[in-house]
């Protein structure tokens, strides 16, 4: 069964998300990829807002060419625009 809730994948995303940037691994972008492919498309429908969608797409292709550096601040600015959608944040 697909989930199709942006909350309960953005739940998954964010402490992956959060642990990747601190320390960065194959495995782990390999499992955070896969639930970006599964978020960024349920953002786009479920919640309309293709800015965050792109942010979350771009953020799971950046996995891991690019620096984890560069990824925080993309999660910093993702969490934000979460946050302004209504959407509920730990941390």
């Amino acid at each position: 069964m697909l989930v199709e809730d942006p909350q309960a994948l953005f739940d998954q995303f964010v402490p992956k998300a959060r642990s990747y940037v601190e320390s960065p691994g194959v495995m782990a972008a390999l499992e955070l990829d896969r639930i970006c492919m599964k978020l960024y498309p349920v953002v786009a429908r479920k919640l309309g807002d293709t800015a965050l969608s792109n942010k979350i797409r771009d953020f799971g292709r950046g996995l891991p060419r690019k620096e984890a550096d560069e990824l925080a601040v993309l999660l910093e600015e993702i969490l934000e625009h979460a946050r302004q959608q209504g959407m509920h944040v730990e941390g």
